[in-house]
């Protein structure tokens, strides 16, 4: 069995959803494999952190909010991405 995600991998696993195109709230749920109270804490605090931008879209007989990454949300998966590539390779070295 292998061993539970941390909140921040979580939260780049959502981030990395949206830059791959899943906008709206469900589909991320589901994408993530994540509870629909964990995603709304996890997006409201990437909201917060300028790493994802919310725009709600007016239907016809209700509302929809759709996620969208900001550059800084592209600069923070970057260097994620940049520093899991050092540590694999750090520890292929040893």
């Amino acid at each position: 069995m292998s061993a539970r995600r941390s909140k921040f991998q979580l939260s780049v696993e959502v981030l990395d959803n949206i830059k791959n195109g899943e906008t709206k709230p469900t589909r991320i749920m589901y994408s993530c494999n994540l509870s629909w109270k964990s995603l709304k804490g996890i997006l409201a605090n990437l909201t917060e952190q300028l790493l994802i931008e919310e725009q709600v879209v007016e239907g016809k007989k209700r509302s929809k909010k759709l996620y969208y990454i900001t550059p800084k949300g592209e600069n923070v998966l970057k260097y994620y991405r940049m520093v899991r590539g050092l540590i694999d390779i750090e520890t292929i070295g040893d």
